[in-house]
């Protein structure tokens, strides 16, 4: 009886046709990863909003009237003859400073001159 022992490893054939099928080149591998992440991407987005919809029930009513503020309604007084914006300002700025009444009726009205009859702007 007489037995033999090969130290050579057994020889494996890959056919060229399933070695080209495995290898992907560098670009085709960016492009996949970059499809991959846009995908992940857009439905991070999309679960964040459909989060967002369920926790801060926003169920497509429409706001509240009481949240709205009310229509900034401006005075205005008609100016007389000999009226200056000082002497409008005199009569009207309460316990605001009166330089800084004047500069803002100045503002308001665009200059410093009025007419008569003109209706005069107030802060």
């Amino acid at each position: 009886m007489s037995a033999t022992i090969s130290c050579q490893p057994p020889i494996r054939t890959i056919s060229v046709a399933s070695r080209s099928d495995r290898f992907v080149s560098d670009a085709t591998y960016r492009r996949r990863r970059a499809v991959a992440g846009t995908i992940l991407a857009v439905l991070l987005a999309v679960s964040a909003v459909l989060a967002h919809d369920v926790l801060a029930g926003s169920s497509g009513a429409p706001a509240s009237a009481a949240a709205s503020q009310p229509a900034l309604i401006r005075r205005t007084v008609r100016a007389q003859p000999g009226d200056t914006l000082w002497s409008i300002g005199e009569a009207n700025h309460g316990a605001v400073p009166i330089a800084r009444y004047v500069d803002k009726l100045v503002d308001l009205n665009g200059g410093p001159s009025i007419q008569a009859g003109q209706a005069v702007l107030l802060p």
